[in-house]
């Protein structure tokens, strides 16, 4: 027979043994996972490294390639817009430096400076739509857009006939002092903002937007482009590198299929200023595209034409 101290031995003996199994398998266990973590953190910033690596190799191409392009411009910029006079339209939340940029680009192709027009905030606020209506309607600027007309059609026909030299003969649409009181008006308005005495007309016009904005000032300036285009002898919308995703007015004109406005959508880079220059020569010769680098573009520039003759 098992005395009791025997047996109390017994059960001792079985419960350490447990205890023993239930740590050394609790180790096992917590071994296994910390050395699961460890590879997987392991994979993990060698995954990160390898694409912080290609994402610095991408963009030492694209600075290499966008320099390139720099040097490149004044040979094939030179003379493309000579003596063509240029408007340069500038949207709420463009960005200023692209602006400048177009600009110097146009002053580099040879073209000449016709002022430079801001819309303001007002020109696209809602709130504000039945003031500019009416105001377009009381206008000097000939025969008006049909009443019903969107906002954008309207504005555009006002800065057409007062901004622009007709297509068919380079001539202005107004007389001297109505074109004044049309721009004047409107900047009294608080609808656009000018330098007075810097608005000479233009034969085709940059308009330059920001690359994200309302749907529907997207809409309206997408109008307003293609008005000016009906006005004058061309126009170019442009805007830095977005993902075209949101609403925008490259958008807009891109998806709508027309084929009367040219795009740029990557004007803050200098392959973008020499592709709005070259979309602008292309749009005196009535030609039209899609540049840039988003996914909606046809290309990054328009074809470069014959060198200009002297």
């Amino acid at each position: 027979m098992i005395s009791l101290r025997r047996h109390v031995l017994t059960l001792v003996a079985v419960f350490l043994a447990l205890a023993v199994g239930v740590v050394l398998g609790s180790t096992s266990v917590a071994t296994s996972i910390r050395d699961a973590v460890v590879d997987r953190e392991e994979t993990t910033a060698g995954r990160l490294e390898s694409a912080e690596q290609e994402l610095s190799r991408t963009r030492l191409e694209a600075e290499r390639l966008n320099s390139m392009v720099g040097d490149l411009t004044p040979a094939v910029a030179d003379g493309r817009l000579s003596d063509r006079p240029v408007l340069v339209v500038v949207a709420p939340g463009a960005s200023a430096e692209e602006a400048d940029a177009v600009s110097e680009a146009v002053a580099a192709a040879g073209g000449i400076d016709a002022g430079r027009i801001r819309l303001t905030d007002r020109a696209v606020d809602p709130e504000a739509d039945s003031e500019l209506a009416a105001l377009v309607a009381n206008l000097p600027i000939g025969t008006a857009p049909a009443p019903d007309a969107d906002l954008g059609t309207q504005l555009g026909t006002a800065l057409g006939r007062a901004a622009l030299l007709r297509s068919e003969d380079a001539e202005p649409h107004l007389p001297d002092d109505d074109r004044a009181t049309v721009l004047t008006t409107l900047s009294d308005a608080e609808m656009i903002e000018f330098e007075p005495g810097t608005i000479r007309p233009g034969q085709v016009v940059v308009v330059v937007t920001g690359p994200g904005t309302e749907e529907s000032t997207a809409v309206r300036i997408a109008s307003l482009a293609r008005t000016l285009d009906d006005e004058g002898a061309g126009v170019v919308l442009v805007s830095g590198i977005a993902s075209g995703n949101g609403p925008d007015a490259l958008l807009v004109l891109r998806s709508s299929g027309q084929d009367d406005v040219s795009t740029v959508d990557n004007v803050g880079t200098e392959a973008g200023q020499l592709a709005a220059v070259l979309a602008l020569a292309e749009q005196l010769e009535r030609g039209q595209g899609d540049y840039g680098l988003r996914h909606d573009a046809t290309a990054a520039a328009a074809p470069v034409p014959p060198t200009p003759t002297r």
